[in-house]
């Protein structure tokens, strides 16, 4: 298989000067431009420089993705915006971190499998689905980040080494009602979908806050304070709508830090494996009782599927003999249910007697065990 690489940035916040783009355009002559999105696919040779860099540079999201199974994903926040004691604890060493360059806060996910994908992947279009993970931490909502740290845990012990008596981070509320870009998340990093329902577990109701409220705080505000406010709009403040609503949320003192669990890193782990043997044990069940269903089903017709047996072997063709014995083990299969294998027996026993010299029919019978 050919080397794969994809490196994808997006602005989020603003547009791209000719200037940058200028910039940009001279790193690599693999590069896709516009004045929000820079792309670089390479087969051969790796993008120029540190990734990072580049996003801290110019851009607010960057995606990456190899064959051989690193995906990264990171964003770039001003500094202000962000309560990094509320985000360190859902960083992981060489996988999950929040570094600072100049004015900005960088929070890089990097994840990779030692056996590589086990199918071809494409990079376009799926930094798209992500980025609104970004204003999700913004407004602080971190299940996002939650979903990382379960990712992170589940990685071989090649990449990352970690205590099994290590707590797990604050747990978000929500979890059990993902958002779109959190849901995205879950099926592009292929994150154990049994994890996360154990996790979930200790996961309370998502805390609404109703417009009246927010309308309540907005009343408290000084004349002085709207009036601040007022004058930073109309200077076109970025972020000033993520710094208001920050200031708003605190003022209700509504928590956003989540739930301290005292669950380690092993409980979670094994709460994981108990519910994929449960959750196999259902799917067994249900799979019986289908079995059962259509076993009842066919008990009401088997004259007419003996019947159609006989009809279908009488022309000597590989679809009619494969279909002969897809109603013959099901035939088999009742019979066992029924408890009546001796009569099915029997009947098998007279289509070998009759049709012993049809060398292709007897092969199947004997491939589906039809002996």
């Amino acid at each position: 298989m050919s080397e794969y690489q994809y490196y994808e940035f997006q602005t989020l916040d603003r547009s791209l000067n000719k200037t940058e783009q200028a910039a940009i355009a001279q790193l690599s002559s693999r590069v896709e431009l516009s004045t929000t999105k820079a792309v670089f696919t390479y087969s051969y040779s790796d993008l120029p420089g540190d990734p990072k860099q580049l996003l801290a540079k110019y851009f607010d999201a960057f995606y990456y993705i190899a064959n051989w199974g690193t995906q990264q994903l990171a964003f770039r926040f001003p500094k202000a915006l962000i309560d990094s004691n509320a985000i360190e604890p859902y960083c992981l060493e060489d996988c999950i971190s929040l570094s600072y360059m100049g004015d900005y806060a960088i929070l890089d996910w990097e994840f990779s499998q030692e056996e590589g994908f086990d199918y071809w992947i494409e990079g376009e279009g799926i930094l798209s689905q992500l980025v609104g993970l970004r204003q999700e931490i913004l407004q602080q909502d971190y299940r996002g980040l939650y979903l990382a740290w379960l990712k992170a845990i589940t990685r071989s012990p090649e990449y990352i080494t970690l205590e099994p008596t290590q707590l797990e981070p604050p747990v978000p509320s929500g979890l059990n009602q993902l958002s779109d870009a959190q849901a995205a998340f879950k099926e592009i990093f292929q994150l154990d979908e049994h994890l996360l329902k154990a996790a979930s577990a200790s996961s309370s109701e998502p805390t609404v806050v109703s417009e009246q409220t927010i309308e309540q705080a907005i009343s408290q505000l000084s004349r002085s304070e709207c009036d601040a406010f007022l004058l930073r709009l109309a200077r076109a403040e970025p972020h000033l709508s993520v710094k208001f609503r920050q200031e708003l949320l605190g003022a209700i003192a509504i928590d956003s830090s989540g739930d301290r669990s005292v669950r380690t890193i092993q409980q979670l782990l094994d709460a994981a494996q108990k519910e994929q043997a449960e959750a196999e044990k259902r799917q067994r069940q249900a799979a019986e009782a289908q079995r059962i269903q259509e076993l009842q089903a066919l008990a009401g017709r088997e004259t007419q599927a003996w019947d159609e047996v006989e009809a279908l072997l009488q022309k000597p063709q590989a679809k009619t003999y494969d279909r002969a014995v897809e109603i013959l083990v099901q035939l088999r299969d009742l019979a066992k249910y029924r408890d009546k294998y001796p009569a099915f027996q029997e009947r098998l026993n007279q289509i070998y007697g009759q049709y012993s010299k049809r060398t292709a029919l007897i092969e199947r019978l004997r491939r589906a065990r039809l002996l």
